[in-house]
């Protein structure tokens, strides 16, 4: 496994947007191909293994991003996967990894799209290491937009009764080192008594398809952790369950689903 430190000098290596000269001037690096930004999953229609991928820079000069890999037991989902490589004049994407798992490089390739949302015809390539035995596949390259908005709906407990939610939402722009997201925000529950105020976002992560979330009321003591799913578009939430810990409402779980009413783009 990559040590941390290691791993931040070789982002911000990467991140560097403009590089000293002689003569103290700084050349700014120029897009070459269609940038590519955001949340993104790869997976293989052949497997259950999914690639979860923030992009970090996405042409300028250089692309990189940070993955992490789940569905195999190659390697631990929690380990990070740094790509780097270019979108070149043609919009051909290239990245190849730092060594992982003992050994193991991957490289992913696509066709990025003009307005930089779909990689046509992807394919990763596992070589070497501990997760060489996974080879080259085509793949699916799915751009998750950003959760931003309010989004309504309801919450359903262990007896069937419906709890109605209005919650606010924002995905973060750029991702963390780990090449995750996270969401900040709060929620009403009109009718509800488990908390004594507004709750708000105080835990949360993004990435692929998947989203948790944790909603805290210090004045009640209640706590709601939500965790699910989410469509491309992120107009639709799917809540798997959710569960209260504190206050007058713990032990309450259950479902839910939640629809966008307005984003902001």
């Amino acid at each position: 496994m990559r040590n941390r430190s290691a791993a931040f000098l070789a982002v911000a290596t990467v991140f560097g947007l403009s590089i000293l000269t002689g003569c103290g001037l700084a050349n700014t690096p120029l897009q070459v191909g269609t940038s590519l930004s955001g949340n993104w999953a790869f997976t293989s229609s052949s497997s259950n293994i999914v690639l979860n991928l923030g992009f970090m820079q996405g042409a300028y000069e250089q692309a990189s991003a940070i993955a992490r890999l789940s569905g195999s037991s190659c390697v631990t989902p929690t380990m990070d996967i740094l790509l780097t490589g270019s979108v070149g004049g043609d919009n051909k994407m290239m990245l190849v990894s730092s060594a992982f798992s003992n050994g193991t490089v991957l490289t992913l390739q696509g066709q990025v799209s003009g307005d930089g949302k779909g990689i046509a015809g992807a394919n990763w390539s596992f070589a070497g290491g501990g997760c060489g035995s996974l080879g080259t596949a085509t793949v699916t390259a799915t751009d998750y937009s950003a959760i931003n908005g309010t989004y309504t709906g309801n919450f359903v407990d262990g007896t069937g009764t419906q709890i109605a939610v209005s919650s606010l939402l924002q995905q973060t722009s750029q991702p963390d080192l780990d090449g995750q997201f996270s969401l900040s925000g709060t929620a009403t529950f009109p009718g509800d008594n488990c908390f004594a105020n507004q709750p708000s976002v105080t835990t949360s992560l993004v990435t692929g398809s998947e989203l948790s979330m944790t909603y805290s009321d210090p004045l009640s003591g209640t706590v709601l952790t939500a965790v699910g799913t989410f469509n491309a578009a992120a107009t639709q939430l799917t809540i798997t369950n959710w569960s209260i810990t504190g206050g007058k409402c713990s032990g309450d779980a259950g479902t839910g689903s939640l629809t966008v009413q307005s984003q902001n783009l």
